[in-house]
């Protein structure tokens, strides 16, 4: 019977885990650190990390007992979560920032002085980024070998001003559904034990 060969991560990378000192660990304890962090699974992490699969779980609950290991993925926690508060941060920024451009857009900042669109690279950038879609047409006359280009039709289609207005609004507590309650809600103690009777 072939004796089955322990798993090795997929990239053998000698980078110390997130937050953790090179000297700290070994490189299958950096490796576990590394694959923990993907999705808290200790077993599949140790697999992944190249522990054999016989003993993935145990290795793994021996891993996240060994202190050095802990304080290595408590650092890789931290470093992750700022990474994401950072990006969430920015996220919100830039998706508000695409809202206004949308919201407020002017077809006047994409036309020229006759009334042609403008070349891309001449449009304002917050012009450019209302736009949904561009179709041009050949306009074309004649036929056969006496068909010739007459001009161009180019038509832009922008986002939606109502539905970026809508959710810029909502986001600034402008539009909030109302709820009208009707009725004389009081209730004296004695009707409400009567009920009860």
């Amino acid at each position: 019977m072939a004796r089955e060969r322990p798993n090795r991560p997929d990239t053998e990378d000698p980078r110390p885990a997130p937050g953790e000192p090179a000297h700290a660990l070994t490189a299958k304890q950096r490796a576990f650190v590394r694959e923990y962090l993907r999705d808290s699974n200790a077993a599949q992490a140790a697999i992944r990390a190249g522990y054999s699969e016989a003993t993935a779980e145990s290795q793994g609950s021996r891993l996240l007992r060994n202190a050095k290991v802990v304080e290595a993925v408590k650092a890789g926690e931290a470093e992750l979560e700022e990474a994401v508060k950072n990006t969430v941060t920015v996220e919100v920024a830039e998706v508000l920032r695409e809202l206004r451009r949308i919201a407020f857009s002017d077809i006047g900042d994409m036309v020229g002085e006759g009334g042609g669109v403008l070349d891309l690279k001449a449009m304002p950038l917050d012009a450019r980024r209302a736009i949904s879609s561009i179709e041009v047409e050949e306009l074309f006359e004649g036929k056969g070998s006496e068909r010739i280009q007459i001009g161009t039709v180019t038509k832009l289609k922008l986002w939606s001003k109502e539905k970026g207005l809508d959710l810029l609004a909502k986001y600034l507590k402008m539009l909030t559904d109302k709820v009208e309650l009707g009725g004389d809600v009081r209730v004296s103690h004695e009707d409400a034990l009567g009920d009860l009777e």
